[in-house]
């Protein structure tokens, strides 16, 4: 085998200055470890060693590019840079480690293995950064589980998954993702072969050895098999709130699956399993593109039709009192949205997590809460600055179908069929089903009444599914109407009275984030940071409140993710077109990872105004610092992000949300992403179309990303939105800087 040629799949050129230097790094790297690991002899050996200073620039030379297909191994390679410098000679522990995966990286190259390359080294990249919550498990790694062979550092690490799996390790999901790696190479080694009849002989590698993990996020909608047990989203402990932050990943890699029906062909194949799947999950997103054609959601008048015909059967005389309590959960499925199952969990446990139906204390209630971060700021009057106090609301249930619900006991599955049955004869709907029925309510507000992110906050319907949920801010007045809107349209055809909507919420208080503060304050905000830049003298502090300003002007005016090196690059805008090409979450792989956001006219002159001064700033101070010079020349050059900070010395580095609230830390503690939750709360209060606010803060589902071959959004449809920022900034006072 050509390891030459095996490292050039690995690291590809593709215009990359830096790829010969990796590439023979990459072999001194691996030629530390000898054949016997995994196979691999290394004779052609190199010497070239990368000090950490140039590895960090390459490194630095790759941001938001880290998990793009070619540039994978690469950023791996570079983020070595936080290590102690590689000694050849006398090679640490870590570095033998990482030499180790050098060679698995080499076997999924030689294998074809792509999937197995990705996930190896964007997942080492993540261990052996300092900060990483992998830290731990990392250096257990290069000094526990390391052994000479593949074979013995697999036994390690798959004794220890044991133990976590025994106890329930917290750090359980963390460790799957190298065991897989090491499992997957070991298993692999020996290829086996099959002989067919008239063919020739192929080598098949083995089969994955599957595994169990526990469903974390079960909202799949399908009729037929239901999804039991996939990878869940992983959470860390990051401040930012990391499930809401992720919701817009790919769908996680899931290795075994169990269905409550397999096909004997499929039984012992857990490739097959998992294509079948996956499949599954796909059409589940895809039962969300709601369509008048789509025979999963029942239309309008055949829910009114059902609804009627169930107040009627309720309403019977001399109907069995188990067969009452089937049509009545099913009522109260259609007045909530929420499932025949939640709702008796939660009412025969007394959870009232979802409603409240009290004979004693004449509760019958109905709750709408939001699965969000709670405020974690503790200071007197923080209340009188917040834009939503509230994260969940009451609306009223019917009261006679809540009083008979009170007295506890579960529906019984066989009565709840019968009832169906008597439905699909009597209505001629041979298609209706019990999920048709769960989600009439869903589909009942997005044809007739709303959009599909209240639809959500009412049923709970893809409530983890959704990431735009967290930023959401609305009128509790607002929900309640659209609620009482839908049971009226519901009922329409039937004989409930609706004058239990008698008592309405107060207008003033909203539900939403905890993270979006009023418009007062935060004009107070740009007005402080304002007021700091006019008024600054000394050379460095000037330009770290001119950065401090831009930074929240550019991200409150695109809704631009709080992240290193945001906004971008200068090349990534159009000042003359006035869009702008986004990438602030390198995490996702899919094609919404980057976006187009409009630029008003506002942010404009800022940005131009600040790139006058960048030219100014260097040519002034340049001859005292040269170093500094170049680093703005970088800038402009696009190989910088455009906002910066210097440090005490006058060094550069890309602003950060750690420096942000650093320096904010005392007067203003909320989290660096509050300028995304006023944006969507302001773009919400202009009315703007649900589609485009979601494909400017990348919220989109699965199957609905913005800029893929289906989608009918145009780029003009994002550049008309820039009259919305312009609007904002005029709301928030939002002066330009002289």
């Amino acid at each position: 085998m050509d390891i030459d040629k095996l490292i050039a799949v690995l690291l590809p050129k593709h215009d990359d200055e830096y790829v010969q230097s990796l590439r023979d790094f990459f072999l001194t790297v691996t030629s530390i470890t000898d054949s016997s690991f995994v196979g691999f002899d290394i004779t052609d050996k190199s010497n070239v060693i990368l000090e950490p200073k140039q590895l960090k620039e390459i490194f630095e030379s790759y941001k938001g590019k880290t998990t793009k297909e070619s540039y994978e191994v690469k950023a791996f390679l570079a983020s070595s840079y936080v290590l102690t410098p590689f000694d050849i000679k006398n090679p640490s522990l870590e570095w033998q480690w990482i030499s180790k995966l050098c060679h698995l990286l080499l076997y999924f190259a030689n294998n074809k293995l792509t999937r197995r390359i990705s996930e190896t080294s964007v997942e080492a990249r993540k261990w052996l950064t300092p900060k990483s919550s992998y830290q731990s498990l990392w250096q257990s790694c290069y000094t526990t589980w390391q052994a000479d062979t593949l074979e013995r550092t697999y036994r390690n690490v798959h004794q220890q998954l044991q133990i976590f799996e025994n106890a329930n390790h917290p750090s359980l999901s963390k460790l799957q993702s190298i065991y897989r790696t090491l499992e997957f190479a070991y298993h692999h080694r020996q290829p086996i072969t099959r002989k067919n009849q008239s063919r020739k002989s192929q080598a098949k590698p083995k089969i994955d050895e599957s595994y169990t993990q526990t469903l974390a996020v079960n909202d799949i909608d399908d009729d037929t098999d239901k999804l039991v047990e996939v990878r869940g989203i992983e959470l860390t402990q990051n401040d930012i709130d990391a499930l809401r932050e992720r919701l817009d990943d790919n769908l996680p890699t899931y290795v075994i699956l169990e269905q409550s029906s397999i096909k004997s062909t499929e039984k012992y194949s857990p490739k097959q399993i998992q294509r079948r799947t996956k499949a599954k999950v796909t059409h589940a997103n895809r039962n969300e593109l709601f369509s008048l054609i789509n025979i999963r959601h029942l239309p309008p008048f055949v829910i009114q039709n059902v609804c009627s015909k169930l107040w009627q059967y309720f309403h019977q005389a001399d109907i069995d009192r188990d067969k009452k309590r089937a049509v009545a959960y099913l009522l109260l499925s259609l007045h909530t949205g929420y499932s025949i199952q939640q709702l008796s969990v939660d009412i025969n446990n007394n959870k009232k997590k979802i409603v409240d139906v009290s004979n004693r204390t004449q509760q019958f209630d109905f709750f709408i809460k939001l699965d969000i971060t709670p405020l974690r700021i503790r200071q007197i009057g923080i209340e009188n600055v917040l834009a939503n106090r509230l994260s969940s609301i009451k609306l009223p249930l019917p009261h006679e179908l809540a009083s008979f619900l009170a007295y506890k006991g579960e529906p019984m599955e066989p009565w709840v069929d019968t009832v169906i049955s008597e439905l699909r004869q009597e209505l001629v709907l041979p298609y209706l089903s019990l999920a048709r029925i769960e989600k009439s309510l869903y589909t009942l507000l997005i044809y007739k009444i709303t959009k599909t992110q209240i639809a959500s906050i009412i049923t709970g319907r893809n409530a983890r599914k959704r990431a735009d949920l967290s930023y959401t801010s609305l009128k509790q007045i607002q929900l309640f109407d659209v609620y009482q809107q839908a049971i009226a349209l519901l009922n329409q055809r039937s004989c409930l009275d609706l004058s239990y909507f008698s008592t309405k919420p107060d207008a003033d208080f909203r539900i939403g984030s905890q993270n979006t503060p009023e418009y007062s304050l935060v004009q107070r905000f740009f007005e402080h940071l304002h007021k700091q830049l006019i008024t600054q003298t000394h050379y460095i502090d000037k330009f770290n409140a001119y950065s401090l300003w831009l930074w929240h002007v550019s991200l409150i005016l695109t809704s631009v993710r709080a992240v290193e090196g945001a906004p971008g690059f200068l090349k990534q805008f159009n000042l003359s077109r006035k869009i702008a090409w986004i990438q602030d979450k390198e995490e996702r792989s899919t094609t919404n990872a980057q976006r187009l956001v409009p630029i008003c006219d506002f942010l404009v002159k800022a940005i131009q105004d600040y790139l006058e001064f960048l030219s100014e700033f260097s040519a002034k101070f340049g001859r005292l610092n040269p170093a500094l010079a170049k680093q703005i020349e970088q800038i402009l050059q696009s190989k910088r992000p455009l906002i910066n900070w210097l440090d005490a010395k006058g060094n550069m580095e890309s602003m950060r949300p750690g420096i942000i609230q650093k320096q904010l830390a005392e007067h203003f503690k909320f989290k660096a992403d509050w300028t995304r939750h006023v944006g969507q709360r302001f773009l919400l209060e202009q009315q703007v179309d649900e589609a485009i606010i979601s494909a400017i803060f990348a919220h989109e589902m699965f199957g609905q990303e913005t800029w893929q071959k289906h989608s009918s959004m145009s780029v003009g449809d994002i550049i008309a939105v820039r009259h919305i920022y312009d609007d904002l900034a005029q709301k928030l006072q939002l002066q330009q800087i002289a």
